[in-house]
């Protein structure tokens, strides 16, 4: 890889390599402790009274996963499971979810990486207790993790390389900026990396990282404050900077999805979202005037008929058909307007995970808690 400063030791390769290939014979981990709580809705654990709910992925087997609380939460479509430290889980604090391509539950957590194989959980050597932000296994097989304080790790089954980090970037002021919070791979094969603390995001075509930043304007001075929240205070939420088409119209994004055109979509922190044309190499921004909320997206989703679904930090979530948005709440039966995630299930309904640990389900035609 070019431009990419590696690290690797045969102890590293190791450890990855017996995380991420199938295992044999490995011990049932789970048989050590009590038998995981099974509720027929997501349950707060004990003394918890705060938190925020993610719908990560749906397994080939139909189960669906969420963050939140404490562990992990599989839901088989009768009853909610919770799986901690005490059935094996390598740390209470999951940050992310994946399936990889042998079937195995991959969690990124506070305190690295476990798989599961649907008996055990095997706590993988590498990157450590690291906390792991995002997943990604690429179509090479690649495995992709985002580290608190060591940008990008890729292994390719051999060997451990760190990108993103030490200075090689422009955004690097230190380790306290190595914050990547989501990595997609688009349909020509691109990796793209989002970076939640001023570093915009990258754009990987397998030889270089182009960074794509806000414009100048971004930066300049406005009621004494500056967009580059890296050297100086963050801008006011909702300040108007201008923008110009071939720019993003923000430096922290907090995820990134390809919809069917091939467009990919910008989650961002104070301006809204921002939808990224390949082919013409331009940004467009939805924002007030659209009449969509200014600031505070976490993830945005393209359900099966083509609809984009954005989801807020205090107005619920929104509906684009294309022509128009449609803003859900409370008042629709959404169980809490801080939403942080999205999932499409197999059957065509929607989750959304929410501040307050809540979960609601939507169906196209009403919205069912499934939240204690």
């Amino acid at each position: 890889m070019s431009r990419v400063r590696q690290r690797m030791t045969r102890a590293v390769a190791a450890g990855l390599l017996a995380c991420v290939l199938p295992s044999v014979a490995q011990p049932d981990v789970r048989e050590q402790h009590a038998a995981p709580k099974i509720h027929p809705r997501l349950k707060s654990p004990p003394g918890m009274v705060s938190g925020n709910v993610t719908c990560r992925v749906q397994d080939r087997a139909g189960n669906i996963w969420f963050t939140g609380g404490r562990g992990v939460y599989r839901f088989d479509g009768k009853s909610f499971t919770n799986f901690t430290t005490g059935d094996g889980l390598c740390d209470d604090n999951v940050n992310t979810i994946i399936e990889d391509k042998a079937g195995n539950i991959v969690f990124g957590t506070r305190r690295g990486i476990c798989r599961y194989d649907g008996k055990s959980f095997l706590k993988c050597p590498e990157p450590g207790d690291q906390t792991v932000t995002c997943l990604l296994e690429d179509r090479d097989g690649n495995l992709w993790f985002g580290a608190m304080t060591g940008g990008v790790y890729r292994y390719d089954g051999k060997t451990l390389e760190n990108v993103l980090n030490n200075h090689d970037h422009q955004f690097n002021q230190g380790d306290s900026y190595q914050l990547i919070m989501d990595i997609v791979q688009d349909r020509g094969g691109n990796l793209w990396f989002s970076s939640w603390n001023g570093g915009g995001v990258w754009r990987y075509d397998g030889k270089i990282f182009k960074n794509f930043l806000p414009s100048a304007d971004y930066y300049l001075p406005k009621d004494g404050f500056v967009g580059d929240g890296r050297t100086l205070p963050a801008p006011p939420i909702g300040a108007d900077y201008p923008s110009k088409s071939d720019t993003i119209t923000d430096d922290m994004i907090f995820s990134i999805t390809e919809d069917s055109a091939g467009q990919l979509w910008f989650a961002t922190r104070r301006h809204g979202a921002c939808r990224y044309d390949p082919v013409s190499g331009t940004f467009t921004s939805f924002r007030e005037k659209e009449g969509f909320v200014s600031y505070g997206i976490y993830s945005i989703l393209e359900d099966r008929n083509g609809n984009i679904w954005l989801t807020t930090d205090e107005s619920g979530v929104w509906r684009y058909d294309g022509k128009t948005f449609r803003n859900f709440t409370t008042d629709d039966g959404l169980v809490n307007n801080s939403v942080f995630s999205a999932l499409e299930d197999r059957d065509g309904n929607l989750w959304f995970g929410t501040r307050g640990l809540g979960l609601s389900r939507y169906d196209g035609a009403s919205f069912t808690t499934m939240s204690e």
